[in-house]
């Protein structure tokens, strides 16, 4: 099972991953998500979990659907 220190740790870097394919800074990303930097920064660094809002969220910057979204993050996981 994975651990929650783990799982954090990797979908921070996913979503790190994610924004800076689409040349976003931190601050871009907390724009679209309607947050703060300090709070992506957060997220990117396995600190916090991200919520099923935030999931949401980030599946509508990203411009696809949320079980696409996991689906995708799965995968890298295997």
């Amino acid at each position: 099972m994975l651990q929650k220190e783990d799982f954090n740790k990797r979908i921070g870097n996913f979503i790190r991953q994610k924004r800076i394919e689409r040349n976003w800074t931190q601050a871009d990303l907390a724009e679209k998500l309607g947050n703060n930097f300090q709070n992506i920064s957060r997220l990117e660094r396995g600190e916090i979990s991200p919520t099923l809002y935030w999931c949401y969220l980030l599946s509508e910057a990203f411009e696809t659907n949320l079980p696409d979204l996991l689906k995708e993050f799965d995968s890298l996981n295997d």
